[in-house]
């Protein structure tokens, strides 16, 4: 046999050896993967516990924070080279990288949480320039800080004191049913605040420059106390 077909043999075999080996390392790890796990696009991301999250980067893709005991940051599979964290003290620093989207494609129910936070014990969130949807918190008093092009959604969350601190062309929008007793909203620049979804027993309230208010009736007889 010539040389040249012997190497062309060789190559060939090591080619579909190779490929064997791989699609049976892909199957082995196809078959670890639970299909019905809601969560099976997602990996786990180890941390240590904090109560300061100051998150940033892009609003591609939507963040959900939730309050649960579990204590877990999953981050979608796609996106974890553009996911680095990093604990100062009692702050987790996130950064978020990626494409950012028009202000009017932010509602699209149809993009999955490219990060996934469970966390009951959070006392401040700093977001700037993220998509950020909060569910379910019930703490007794929380800080936000909302700055560059950040958009938060606020659903179901029930507290006693909420501190919101608007900056640039930050918005916030409670979406459903969310309660507190006490209510410090501070506004600068072009930031947006709607109010309709949120009842509050009192308010104090620091608004500078170009800012804008969606107020139901009630929140509005109660600003103007």
């Amino acid at each position: 046999m010539k040389k040249s077909n012997l190497f062309i043999t060789i190559l060939s075999t090591v080619i579909i050896v190779g490929m064997f080996a791989t699609n049976i390392t892909l199957k082995n790890e196809y078959q670890k993967i639970d299909v019905s796990d809601p969560f099976k696009n997602y990996i786990s991301i180890d941390h240590k516990p904090y109560s300061v999250l100051d998150i940033s980067g892009s609003n591609g893709y939507p963040i959900q924070i939730i309050s649960k005991k579990t204590n877990d940051i999953k981050v979608l599979r796609s996106r974890v080279k553009h996911f680095k964290s990093e604990l100062r003290n009692d702050t987790l620093y996130i950064k978020f990288t990626g494409s950012n989207i028009p202000s009017n494609q932010r509602y699209n129910s149809n993009t999955p949480y490219g990060i996934i936070i469970e966390n009951d014990k959070l006392a401040s969130i700093i977001s700037k320039n993220t998509h950020n949807r909060i569910f379910n918190l019930e703490n007794k008093n929380l800080h936000l800080t909302i700055k560059g092009n950040s958009f938060i959604e606020m659903s179901h969350c029930n507290l006693d004191t909420l501190q919101v601190d608007v900056q640039n062309s930050g918005y916030i929008d409670f979406t459903m049913k969310n309660k507190a007793e006490y209510l410090d909203l501070k506004m600068s620049d072009k930031s947006i605040v709607s109010l309709q979804n949120l009842d509050f027993k009192s308010i104090k309230h620091s608004l500078k420059d170009s800012v804008s208010i969606v107020l139901s009736k009630d929140a509005f007889n109660k600003i103007l106390k």
